[in-house]
């Protein structure tokens, strides 16, 4: 009976020894990993629009619709040479909108100090901003590796619109009732020169691929992200939001 306790005793202690060792073992490598590896990969890590993207980007980004607004606020107001003020609150009084639509805090962005948009600026959730924002430094570096110039203005066809999504009435809201999505129809270079969804996403080779990557750029940052390949819909535009959705099509 001893010879049994004592073993007993003794499989006790291996178990806890082991335990304690595996658990230092655990937080050893969680600390190394936190220390060493760059917060752009660590999904736990705060994001910073100065930095790369990294594996953990997108998940940084969602991130935000979890925290209070001003956190994502402050964001946007350290990014470097981001253009945009705070937008009025913006409510539908009536019509089929009416407690739907809308937001209570959002950003107008203009672009950045070298690349602007056109027509003009845009509303935006501030988590969606932020997201452009990372998606227009991608872009620029796309154009000066496939034209050899910088990006000067992104084309777009806007973000607000009270409606649902198929445009008809009935079905779920669209994000864009939200300004929770952005639709970009065409990129110009320094020198002038058009790069547009509708009649060069099968065009030049140099045009096409250009569009592609733009395209790969924006599903490692938006949420939801749609082209020319997702259906007839999309065909002059990429869709791009950050709802709660997930596609890269």
């Amino acid at each position: 009976m001893r010879s049994r306790r004592k073993k007993a005793k003794q499989n006790g202690l291996w178990k806890t020894l082991v335990s304690v060792i595996f658990t230092a073992l655990i937080a050893g490598v969680f600390w190394t990993v936190n220390r060493y590896v760059p917060p752009q990969h660590l999904f736990w890590k705060p994001l910073d629009t100065s930095r790369p993207l990294g594996f953990a980007t997108k998940q940084q980004l969602m991130a935000l619709n979890l925290k209070p607004s001003e956190s994502c606020m402050k964001l946007v107001r350290g990014a470097a040479g981001f253009n945009t003020v705070i937008a009025d609150p913006k409510r539908p009084t009536s019509g089929a909108g009416k407690g739907v639509c809308g937001w209570d805090v959002a950003q107008v962005v203009y672009g950045t100090e070298d690349i602007t948009f056109a027509p003009g600026e845009s509303n935006m959730q501030c988590p969606l901003a932020v997201a452009v924002y990372l998606w227009q430094r991608e872009v620029d570096a796309l154009a000066l590796k496939h034209f050899d110039q910088p990006l000067a203005k992104i084309h777009h066809y806007g973000s607000y619109s009270c409606r649902r999504q198929r445009g008809n009435g009935s079905g779920a809201w669209s994000e864009h009732a939200f300004a929770n999505a952005w639709d970009v129809a065409a990129f110009e270079l320094q020198d002038g020169t058009l790069i547009n969804i509708k009649k060069d996403w099968d065009g030049p080779r140099k045009h096409k691929n250009f569009l592609r990557e733009t395209r790969s750029a924006a599903c490692d940052i938006f949420r939801v992200t749609l082209s020319p390949d997702y259906n007839a819909a999309h065909a002059d535009h990429f869709h791009l939001d950050m709802g709660p959705g997930n596609a890269c099509r």
